[in-house]
């Protein structure tokens, strides 16, 4: 007779968290095509503050729920992200685009990339 507790629970959890990351996995796509957008965009000056808001957005859902399915570090860059990005966030307003955000959304989109390469 097998018990419940004789059985690995982290095999458990991994089965029960497939389809859940895989659905993650799914949301990414467009996001990358944003990142895209404003990496085009920054480089001319003319980003609206519209995609720096979504941008926000998309870092701060990534931050929130990627460690949790296993994504460190995807994890990791969407926080630096969110974290430069936060003016942005309940603004309609323009805000400086820095190096410092360019770098962090192009480091964001790095790691967006791997992770759907190796789903």
């Amino acid at each position: 007779m097998t018990f419940h507790a004789d059985v690995p629970q982290h095999a458990d959890m991994a089965a029960r968290l497939a389809p859940i990351r895989a659905h993650f996995v799914g949301t990414l796509p467009p996001r990358l095509a944003r990142l895209a957008e404003f990496l085009d965009a920054a480089e001319t000056e003319e980003v609206s503050p519209a995609l720096m808001r979504q941008l926000q957005e998309d870092a701060h859902k990534i931050r929130g729920v990627a460690p949790t399915l296993g994504f460190e570090n995807l994890g990791r860059a969407a926080a630096v992200a969110d974290e430069l990005l936060d003016p942005w966030h309940a603004s309609d307003g323009a805000h400086p685009v820095t190096d410092q955000v360019i770098e962090s959304l192009a480091a964001l989109q790095v790691e967006i990339e791997a992770t759907i390469a190796k789903a």
